[in-house]
């Protein structure tokens, strides 16, 4: 079994990501809802992907890892073709605004019920036919497919659009469909550890304590740091909105570019002490976060995000590493990252909202909050005797 090719599942996910923010202008002005009412439709998915991103790992070994991914992809296809659906009706008059609404909603809760599916399948997957020495590398490839996808996103939205708008949506339907056909001739791992009752499966999802609030303060800190750059580089450059869209996507671009390279390097060259690489990484986010404090130039900012957010592809799929390796069910690793993931999130929006309020500085003071406690976890864990073989 070739456990990258099982890891191009995840693929839709990044590119309906990336792709989705650079066509959300299109979308405005072919459908006339504004960006509020389709912030409300991406809230709509966020719900049921959270819960379903803690049902899906408690229906893995109920149904089986090849059921699920295929119901995910399957899922993840009907919600899109639903949307390519209702974006034709409504653009060509079929249906009015409201019912034009009430359609999207559908299919970004299909969306949120199904694409939460497949990352803890495939980190299941990846990680029961995967020997504890080459478990790094396995999900480092996951975060590798994220990363590639998200890159080719808003490439895609903007060579398509300009053809038809039609285009991109046909395609976000049509790619989990191919994936579906591709991947199912692959074994799924055969599991011959008896079913735990319902009640240990729920329990065994709550992570280690020191592993877990690594994973939160980790998605903490990148979600803070994605939610504040439309407002810091409106304030940096004073751009109008058109242009800030195309310095975010530039931004973007960029940021999965070098995410690609460093997980390349982190599965050519992994760490002989994982500990030790977590560590630096975090100092390295907690210094970048007090050069931002300082920093007045758009181009210097830029660099300096572009340093954190490559950082960041290398943190997650250590922790996620020493995750899997603490635990004997792989399926409740992926109920565990889900958790502290949606957690993070929560957290990381929450506060920077709040600090935005005030001002941007104290934004970053949140990040170098975030970068020293993150330091301050990852010296104080200390490994159980089965998770601290070092990784070559």
């Amino acid at each position: 079994m070739n456990n990258h090719k099982i890891s191009w599942a995840v693929s839709p996910m990044g590119l309906g990501q990336s792709a989705l923010l650079v066509f959300l202008p299109l979308l405005v002005e072919l459908t006339a809802l504004g960006y509020s009412q389709w912030a409300q439709l991406f809230a709509v998915g966020m719900a049921t992907y959270v819960m379903g991103s803690l049902a899906w790992p408690l229906l893995l070994p109920i149904l089986g890892h090849r059921r699920c991914l295929l119901l995910g992809l399957g899922g993840y296809a009907v919600s899109a073709l639903l949307f390519t659906l209702v974006l034709w009706l409504h653009t060509t008059q079929q249906i009015d605004q409201s019912q034009g609404y009430w359609g999207f909603s559908m299919s970004r809760l299909l969306y949120g019920a199904f694409a939460s599916a497949l990352l803890p399948v495939v980190q299941s997957w990846s990680a029961e036919i995967t020997a504890p020495e080459q478990r790094l590398q396995a999900f480092s490839r996951i975060s590798l497919q994220l990363a590639a996808s998200r890159a080719l996103g808003p490439v895609l939205a903007a060579g398509l659009s300009w053809l038809h708008w039609i285009l991109l949506p046909l395609l976000l339907a049509l790619w989990p469909l191919l994936l579906a056909l591709l991947l199912f001739p692959y074994p799924a791992p055969a599991s011959t550890k008896p079913r735990l009752p319902w009640q240990r499966s729920v329990l065994g999802m709550m992570p280690p304590a020191w592993l877990g609030l690594i994973a939160l303060l980790t998605t903490a800190f990148a979600s803070s740091l994605q939610f504040q750059l439309s407002p810091a580089l409106q304030a940096l450059t004073a751009a109008d909105p058109e242009q800030l869209s195309l310095l975010l996507a530039a931004l973007m671009l960029a940021a999965a570019v070098l995410g690609v390279a460093a997980h390349k390097l982190q599965i050519r060259q992994p760490p002989h002490n994982p500990q030790i690489r977590q560590l630096w990484i975090a100092l390295l986010l907690g210094v970048s976060a007090i050069a931002l404090l300082s920093t007045h130039n758009p181009w210097w900012f830029a660099a300096i995000t572009l340093i954190m957010s490559t950082a960041l592809a290398w943190l997650t799929p250590l922790y996620s590493t020493q995750l899997s390796l603490h635990a004997h069910e792989q399926h409740l690793v992926a109920g565990q990252l889900g958790i502290t993931h949606i957690s993070g999130h929560l957290l990381g929006l929450s506060i920077t909202a709040l600090a935005l309020e005030q001002s941007l500085s104290c934004v970053y003071i949140w990040l170098v909050m975030l970068g020293a406690l993150l330091a301050v976890t990852s010296l104080s864990y200390r490994p159980q005797c089965g998770a601290t073989q070092p990784v070559r």
